[in-house]
């Protein structure tokens, strides 16, 4: 069975009240979810209270959900409101956020006498840079970035996931490319 009509299905016994259905559902989305939610607010804790509220909504507006896309674009869409919600009310709505805490103990795990732990350590120090740079990018423009990249979600279904048209997105798409392209070669010249 195809992905999209078993979790139609589950969805379907989640309005019903089928709390096994809602375990499965969100068992097979739950992971991705709190990582978006991550990248989206910058740490861990915030990412996981995020998703609570996330749940629960998913739980409560079950027996009004249609099935006119994707469960998971629907899911992304509840996640990233959620995101920004929680951004507008500690007022961080555009930018100023610290790096992702997911490379925080990257040099931990890089043995001295590695024979290329140099070339980890670069990496690791890339991927710092990114995520910092990422965090401070304008909300709609990480979300674009997160659900384009690390998600790997096709543009239309991103564009549902954020509630604009494709054209719109394609252009948030654009714009996000460029703010992040400039802000790592600003931080390069540094």
């Amino acid at each position: 069975m195809e992905q999209r009509d078993a979790d139609h299905d589950l969805m379907g016994r989640v309005a019903l009240g089928d709390m096994r259905a809602y375990r499965e559902l969100m068992g097979k989305h739950l992971n991705r979810s709190v990582k978006v939610a991550e990248r989206m607010l910058g740490n861990r804790q915030d990412a996981e209270d995020v998703m609570q509220e996330a749940c629960l909504k998913i739980w409560v507006e079950a027996p009004r959900w249609q099935p006119r896309a994707k469960f998971s674009t629907w899911l992304y869409r509840i996640v990233l409101n959620a995101c920004l919600d929680r951004r507008r009310k500690n007022g961080t709505t555009t930018a100023h956020m610290a790096a992702a805490p997911a490379d925080e103990d990257w040099a931990d795990h890089i043995a001295d006498d590695a024979p290329l732990a140099e070339d980890r350590l670069i990496e690791a120090q890339q991927a710092a840079q990114v995520q910092k740079a990422l965090q401070d990018l304008p909300d709609r423009q990480r979300a674009a970035i997160v659900l384009s990249y690390y998600e790997n979600m096709s543009n239309q279904d991103s564009a549902d996931a954020m509630g604009i048209r494709l054209g719109a997105f394609q252009q948030l798409l654009f714009r996000a490319k460029q703010s992040l392209k400039t802000s790592l070669i600003s931080e390069t010249s540094l």
